[in-house]
């Protein structure tokens, strides 16, 4: 059973995260913000090891990935954050919308996204 605690963790990283995009850029214009590549990839890696093996599994097979709303947003929010600026490979081009409407609706829905899959898996 997955650990409550681990789930707060984990919707904790996802807004130190939100913080991160919010605040850290190295440059800004028009909505698109430029973000050392490793202030990100350090988050997400924290965010990750927090989640359940089960939500890593759907996150990697997407199978049935649209009856989990974090599960597709979760996916879709880290290739737009693998996004490289053409200049220099080590900053990431983020479009601060997107990415915020992504990770306010993960940090929504994933507390009870992992409880369906538990529940799934447990059923398995």
């Amino acid at each position: 059973m997955v650990e409550m605690e681990d789930i707060l963790a984990a919707k904790d990283y996802l807004k130190k995260l939100q913080k991160v995009i919010n605040f850290d850029h190295v440059f800004s214009f028009a909505g698109i913000r430029l973000i050392k590549k490793n202030k990100i990839d350090d988050v997400l890696c924290c965010v990750y090891a927090k989640l359940p093996d089960s939500y890593k599994k759907m996150l990697k097979t997407k199978t049935n990935v649209k009856q989990y709303n974090s599960v597709m947003c979760y996916g879709l929010l880290t290739k737009l954050l693998a996004k490289k600026f053409f200049l220099d490979k080590s900053l990431c081009v983020v479009n601060v919308t997107e990415v915020n409407k992504l990770l306010s609706s993960v940090i929504l829905s994933i507390e009870r996204d992992i409880n369906k899959i538990e529940q799934n898996f447990e059923g398995h």
